[in-house]
């Protein structure tokens, strides 16, 4: 009988890229990889830790399958694990406790530690190297995650992903076309360009030091496929980047550029680099690409943020040209310097200023969107249904729409094809 494994994962895109090497590599052991965890021998949670609410879903979840499915062995690999590791061990409901740079020997692991409880094997990552890993196929994915960066070295004070993640360190370009040309001739249409800190790409090799527009470049010597690039922080952008983006016609019109906040006072306070002037004036550079969504994060109730701070924020928010924005309930992380910054925002006023927030943020998305109907685009499709003589098709635009219609024409998953919004 075949051996099963269920794969749980929080987080970043990241995250859902090594999700996918593990299934790989699970497969290519013998496992099939089930869709629901009550069955599976094995239950694995991919975790993360940027906020409060992902280290509840972890606990939940592991509570959840101790129930369900108790005689299933239950690993927790990721960020939360790297950082937590003797937590999870006092709470008994995991088996085995993986960290950030050793998820890649899971199958071995598992073998070797079969229903051994508290198993800890936490890697130091402090001068980890880039954990690499050819994944050229995916299970769960129609669009393809390429990751060429891990780790962090900009020490944001909210933020602990440096800790848990380690330096920043990259893919060299010779392993990054590799898998390229291989996602290519696999069929993906679509490929990711996904990492911690993307911006901080930087990789020499042959003597040639390469930056993200130094790869980006080379990337886009492959023909067939378009190029999406996941996000990546304002202070990364050149004059040559930013004419990258905005020109690179096979780039998609889509980009996430995290703001964090509006206020100069609480962007000192964040150790994050830049004004609100100068990130407005590369937003400004970036929309001149045509029909560009651009996307962003905001930190609601950062400790100290005052009601005029929130205030320049929100009218940022409503009159800039972000088209949509990830509102995050600000908590204070273990290992972050912001949780020893007083005075904190109460949590009641946080839940107020977030929802004022996420409705500015879904009617321009709204509006954004209602711009684009009557537009053609390509639409990658995900997801087909077939009802009597015809067909439903969902699937993704170049500027990240989700998009439904309907066609007597047979499509496949995967399939790029061009129809009017």
């Amino acid at each position: 009988m075949k051996k099963t494994a269920y794969i749980y994962t929080l987080g970043c895109k990241l995250n859902i890229y090594e999700s996918e090497a593990i299934k790989d590599i699970l497969t290519r052991s013998g496992y099939d990889i089930l869709k629901k965890p009550e069955n599976a021998d094995v239950v694995i949670v991919n975790s993360c830790t940027v906020t409060s609410n992902a280290d509840s879903k972890l606990y939940k979840f592991l509570n959840k399958v101790s129930i369900s499915n108790p005689n299933a062995v239950r690993v927790v690999m990721g960020c939360y694990s790297q950082l937590e590791s003797e937590k999870l061990k006092e709470q008994n409901i995991a088996n085995i406790i993986l960290g950030v740079n050793n998820k890649y020997q899971i199958d071995k692991i598992i073998e070797n530690h079969q229903r051994e409880l508290n198993y800890i094997q936490i890697p130091d990552i402090s001068k980890a190297d880039f954990e690499d890993y050819h994944l050229t196929s995916y299970l769960s994915h129609t669009r393809a995650f390429l990751k060429i960066q891990d780790g962090c070295d900009n020490l944001c004070t909210y933020c602990t992903i440096s800790k848990a993640r380690g330096r920043s360190r990259s893919k060299s370009p010779s392993s990054i076309m590799k898998d390229i040309k291989d996602l290519v001739t696999n069929g993906y249409k679509e490929i990711i360009l996904s990492g911690i800190d993307l911006g901080s790409y930087k990789s020499e090799e042959s003597g040639t030091v390469y930056l993200l527009k130094d790869i980006i470049k080379e990337i886009l010597t492959v023909k067939g496929f378009r190029l999406r690039i996941s996000s990546v922080e304002p202070w990364c952008f050149d004059d040559e980047l930013i004419d990258l983006f905005v020109k690179g016609d096979r780039i998609c019109p889509h980009f996430h550029i995290p703001l964090q906040s509006a206020s100069d006072i609480i962007l000192k306070r964040m150790n994050r680099k830049y004004s609100l002037s100068s990130f407005s004036t590369l937003i400004e550079r970036l929309k001149e690409k045509k029909d560009v969504l651009i996307a962003t994060d905001i930190i609601v109730g950062f400790p100290t943020e005052s009601e005029e701070d929130f205030e320049i924020s929100k009218d940022y928010l409503l009159n800039s040209l972000i088209d949509t924005a990830h509102i995050f309930s600000y908590s204070d992380r273990p290992y972050a310097a912001a949780k020893n910054l007083f005075p904190k925002v109460e949590k009641k006023k946080i839940e107020i200023r977030s929802k004022e927030l996420r409705q500015i943020s879904e009617a321009k998305f709204i509006r954004f969107h209602n711009k684009n109907i009557g537009n053609e685009k390509e639409i990658i499709i995900e997801k087909i249904k077939r009802t009597d003589n015809q067909f439903t098709y969902s699937g993704v635009t170049d500027n990240y729409l989700q998009v439904s219609f309907t066609s007597k024409e047979k499509y496949k998953k995967g399939d790029i094809i061009k129809t009017i919004l």
